[in-house]
């Protein structure tokens, strides 16, 4: 029975300390600190598709450029 009990009290331990959550440090702007990773993520992704897109045709991209004139 200590058998269980010491493993028990291992399993309370390690949640308090790894799944309880804590308080944020006073210094920290959380929602701004997610909204300046969240733009760094958009832009990664953003430049890693950028740099996989296939090249427009030049006959396209002459009738884009008109259609924009008009």
């Amino acid at each position: 029975m200590r058998h269980l009990t010491a493993a028990a009290d291992r399993i309370d331990y390690w949640i308090r300390r790894h799944i309880v959550p804590c308080g944020t440090p006073s210094n920290a702007i959380p929602n701004r600190d997610k909204y300046v990773a969240l733009t760094a993520i958009g832009q990664s992704l953003r430049d890693q598709y950028d740099a996989l897109a296939a090249p427009v045709p030049p006959h396209l991209a002459a009738l884009v450029k008109q259609l924009e004139a008009r």
